[in-house]
Formats: structure tokens, C-alpha cells, sequence
């Protein structure tokens, strides 16, 4: 399925605090709601951003100078948790498809195919899907489970996700006993990492080549610091602070994990904030995924893609998965 539009003609400006002075939150997109906005990536060389819904299964494209926007559900029927570009393999994306990490062709238009299953989690088919992945600056891709019953409206089963790491001989479990695997992000050998269910920001040390982890410890604790919600996606600037969406917080907050300090709140016309990534030419526009699910009715801000600017910061380029040549 594809969908174009001019999907700026439908932009309002969002009011903001004033004392953010000069920070503009906009509605970016007239795609429509989506059931649960994932996984936001900025492709540097397209100039344009991809994300997910999640649930629904369907991959996005916005070409933010055109106003383009297309979209495409891969085969399968099955939820859509993340998708990575493929370095120097154009079109090819790494995405998780229920339990399955895949490789994925996408013209960007119609043509849309899933040419090989790169690695499996074992568990019983609609008890776990992977949620939040990303590629970190070796190449490797990390994506982490959890339970599906939380999309069903139930309570999920307790801390029965994994985090894993994507290896030539398949997915690598690394961190188990997770609640809801989410936000990733990284600097120098220091990884950060959220699981929603824990309600805080953890970071870990990470050796490079081999991709071991130790050392976890929290960084950033949401309740003691008096912010509502729980962490979902994150990312990270080009002076090592962290962008945080809160689910259920209406907000995106920065945060300098050196010092465990929250620096700035940033509101967001939808309550339930999903993930965060930089784009625009600068890398200093700051694209902001929300959900529809469990949204009160009536709320039309809900599961719309923002965009925010002035904030005076960056981010940096996206990494991409390194996965040998196609075989």
C-alpha cells in the first residue's frame, strides 16, 4: 500500500510555555493517526524520515522539503517494532516483525518485500514481539522484547523480555528479566538503555567489539524527579544529553546523565509520547512520535507526528546496521 500527500499543508503550531522561549512544536504530518507511532530514523542522505505503527504493522516515509509521504505493511501481518537502514545496501532495512528480526527491501513507493529472516527469539507465538531497535556506532543492532498482552488492554507478564544483539549466527541475549524494552542510545563506550516497566534511564559499559555489556546502573530516575509518565524512546545529542519521550507524560524531557540532572520539559499536545529522534539538515529538528491506544476520546492530537524546533540543540547522524553483502 502506498499513500502520498503534501503533508505540511495541514501543520498548526502548538502553543508551548513561555518560558520556551522560541521552541516551536508542530504538527508535521496530514498522514492521518496512527494506533502506535515507533521507531523514528533520519536518513541523512534522503533527507527524510521513517517510522512505524507499530500495531498496525505499516512502515512510513515523510520527504520533509516535498511534503511527500508514503507508506507500505510489509507481508506477514505482523506488528512492525522497529526499522534501521542497511549502510551502503540502499532501500534494504533491518525490521522486527513480531519475533522476527528481517531484512526488508522498500523502494519508498510500492515495491515492498521481506528477502531473508536474520535471527528469531524462541517463545511462544503472541506471548512476546520485539519493540524498540537501533543500530549503535559498530553496526550492531540491539532490539528488545516484550509482553503482547499490554496490546491486547491487559496487564503484560512481568519482566519476560530480553534485549538482544543482532550476530552473524543470530540474536544474542544480553539483558533479561525486562519489563518493556525501549529507548537506546549511546556515547563513546557507555550505552543507554530503557525499560519502560522500570520507570528510569540506565546506562551500561559497552565494549566495542564484542558487544559485552556490565556495569548497569541508573542514571536517570522519572518519579524521583517529579515527572510524570515513563520513559519510552530516546536519543541523543551531539553534547551527550538525552532526549526522553514520556508515555503518558505529554512531554519530551532532555537530560544530562553525567550529573543525573533534568535539564528542560518540552510539551507535547499528545499524552502518550513514544520516541524521539533528530532530522532536518542541521540534525537540529527534533521529530516526535505519539500514540493513539489508550488516548481519551476525542483527543485528535493523539497518534500524530511532531516536529520541534529552537530547542538550540543537534543530534547526530543515525547509525546504520553493517550486515554483510546480500548473499
Amino acid at each position: 500500500m502506498c499513500e502520498v500527500g503534501c503533508c505540511w499543508r495541514r501543520r498548526r503550531k502548538m502553543s508551548v510555555d513561555p518560558e520556551l522561549a522560541g521552541v516551536q512544536v508542530e504538527e508535521v504530518t496530514a498522514a492521518g493517526a496512527v494506533q502506535l507511532g515507533e521507531g523514528p530514523h533520519w536518513i541523512d542522505s534522503e533527507q527524510a524520515l521513517y517510522w512505524v505503527d507499530l500495531l498496525a504493522g505499516v512502515l512510513h516515509r515523510l520527504h520533509p522539503a516535498s511534503g511527500k509521504h508514503t507508506s507500505t505493511t510489509p507481508p506477514g501481518k505482523k506488528s512492525l517494532g522497529f526499522v534501521v537502514p542497511v549502510f551502503r545496501q540502499p532501500h534494504h532495512f533491518v525490521v522486527g516483525l513480531g519475533l522476527d528480526v528481517a531484512l526488508l527491501r522498500w523502494d519508498g513507493e510500492t515495491q515492498c518485500a521481506i528477502e531473508r529472516v536474520l535471527g528469531s527469539v524462541h517463545a511462544t507465538p503472541g506471548s512476546l514481539r520485539f519493540n524498540d531497535g537501533k543500530a549503535d556506532p559498530q553496526g550492531r543492532l540491539w532490539a528488545g522484547t516484550m509482553s503482547t498482552a499490554i496490546d491486547k488492554g491487559v496487564d503484560p507478564q512481568p519482566e519476560i523480555g530480553s534485549l538482544y544483539s543482532l550476530e552473524e549466527s543470530g540474536v544474542k541475549k544480553h539483558v533479561d528479566y525486562v519489563g518493556i524494552s525501549n529507548g537506546l542510545a549511546w556515547r563513546d563506550a557507555i550505552m543507554y538503555y530503557i525499560d519502560s516497566s522500570a520507570g528510569r534511564v540506565d546506562a551500561f559499559d559497552l565494549e566495542p567489539a564484542s558487544g559485552q555489556l556490565s556495569g548497569r546502573r541508573c542514571v536517570f530516575d522519572l518519579q524521583k524527579n517529579g515527572v510524570p509518565g515513563v520513559p519510552d524512546g530516546m536519543t541523543i545529542d551531539s553534547v551527550g544529553n538525552l532526549w526522553v519521550a514520556c508515555f503518558d507524560g505529554a512531554q519530551v524531557i532532555c537530560v544530562d546523565p553525567e550529573r543525573g540532572a533534568l535539564l528542560r520539559r518540552i510539551p507535547i499536545p499528545a499524552k502518550q509520547v513514544t520516541s524521539v529522534c533528530w532530522g532536518g539538515r542541521l540534525l537540529d529538528e527534533l521529530f516526535v512520535t505519539t500514540a493513539a491506544v489508550k488516548a481519551e476520546t476525542g483527543k485528535v492530537a493523539a497518534g500524530r507526528l511532531y516536529r520541534v524546533t529552537g530547542l538550540g540543540a543537534n543530534g547526530l547522524l543515525n547509525d546504520q546496521v553493517h550486515l554483510p553483502l546480500r548473499q
